[in-house]
Order: C-alpha cells, then sequence, then structure tokens
C-alpha cells in the first residue's frame, strides 16, 4: 500500500464545506465588539452576561507573568498592569488587548448576547455584515506542558522555568477545544470553549 491509494476525494471536501450544519449566521452567533478606557475595563468585566457561570475559564497576562485561571479566582484588580485578557467558556469568548490607555475588546458566543451598557463603545458585527454565512469548524489543540505525578506544577523542556498551571482536575496532557468560523476559507472568528484531558 503506498500514499496514492489514500488519495484526497475533493467531492466530498467541498461537499463538507457546503453543509448546511456547519453554516451559521446572525441567527446563530453573536458578535460584538468595541473599546473603552483602562478605568472602565473592570466596569465591562464586572458585568458582563454569562461571566461565572458560561465563561468559566480565564486568561490574563501582564508584562510579567500569564495567569491561566477558572471562574472561582478574582478578577484582575489593577488593570493598570493588565496586557490582554480572555474570558471563555460555553457562554462565549470574550477577548480584550490594550491600546495605550484603552482596551479594544470583541466576543463571539450565543446568540442574543448583549453588552452591558456603559462607556464601552459596543458594535453589533450583525449591524454591518447583515448577511454574512459563516462556515462553523470544531477543532481541538494540545496545550503546553504536562502534569507529573506528585508534582502541582506542569512541566515543558523547551517553556524553561515557565509555571503551566491550568484550571483543570484532570491529569495527562490536556487540550483546548474551540470552534473556529470562516469566510470564503480564511477563518475570521475562534470561540474557546472549554478543556479536557487528551
Amino acid at each position: 500500500m503506498n500514499d496514492f491509494d489514500e488519495a484526497i476525494d475533493f467531492q466530498q471536501l467541498a461537499e463538507a464545506l457546503q453543509d448546511p450544519e456547519q453554516q451559521c449566521g446572525a441567527t446563530e452567533l453573536a458578535i460584538w465588539g468595541g473599546d473603552c478606557s483602562e478605568a472602565d475595563i473592570l466596569t465591562l468585566l464586572q458585568q458582563w452576561p454569562g461571566r461565572d457561570n458560561a465563561m468559566l475559564y480565564r486568561i490574563w497576562e501582564y508584562s510579567s507573568q500569564i495567569l491561566f485561571e477558572d471562574a472561582n479566582q478574582q478578577l484582575p484588580t489593577q488593570p493598570e498592569w493588565l496586557e490582554r485578557g480572555r474570558l471563555f467558556g460555553s457562554g462565549g469568548d470574550l477577548s480584550l488587548r490594550r491600546h495605550e490607555k484603552r482596551f479594544r475588546w470583541h466576543f463571539i458566543g450565543l446568540s442574543g448576547t448583549t453588552p452591558p451598557t456603559g462607556n464601552f463603545n459596543a458594535q453589533s458585527f450583525w449591524d454591518v455584515e447583515t448577511t454574512t454565512v459563516f462556515h462553523r469548524r470544531n477543532e481541538s489543540g494540545l496545550l503546553w506542558g504536562e502534569r507529573q505525578t506528585g508534582f502541582d506544577l506542569w512541566f515543558e523542556d523547551r517553556t524553561a522555568r515557565a509555571e503551566l498551571k491550568y484550571p483543570t482536575q484532570e491529569l495527562g496532557r490536556i487540550q483546548v477545544h474551540y470552534e473556529t468560523f470562516s469566510r470564503a476559507g480564511r477563518v475570521e472568528f475562534v470561540w474557546l470553549q472549554r478543556l479536557s484531558r487528551v
């Protein structure tokens, strides 16, 4: 048996991409974006709908460290040191990034989700792209590090002394599950959803 015995069926691939089950638009998905001041970012995070019960994971990136936490941890108390943040789970994926003294943010998640009211300059993607249809695809990726018996830390030779602690009780290699949303073959949005053991 050689490599050519397992030929690619391009017709099958094309049909999978056109599968209506994998297509989604404004009725299936909420997409928001905006920006706010450094002083308002904590209010945005505190008031975000579904934050505690449907967005169970948090990633906080500071200039000195990166923390990967769960919903039991507090939100950052000093936003002046925060560079990036991400809250995600089955309810959606809220990502924020510093731009000088402001934060730009975007959200992708469950249909019907709306940002809290305030000085967040929120705009719905669907107000501009009313007829867009995305191809949805489920993906997963392996996270760095592995927990070793008798240790609380995750070890990975290629990350030197980084403490790769993930907010899960599962042992062994951990993967992140996510959905990609593409248009014309280009991924435009990614929704991180959950962690699990490989």
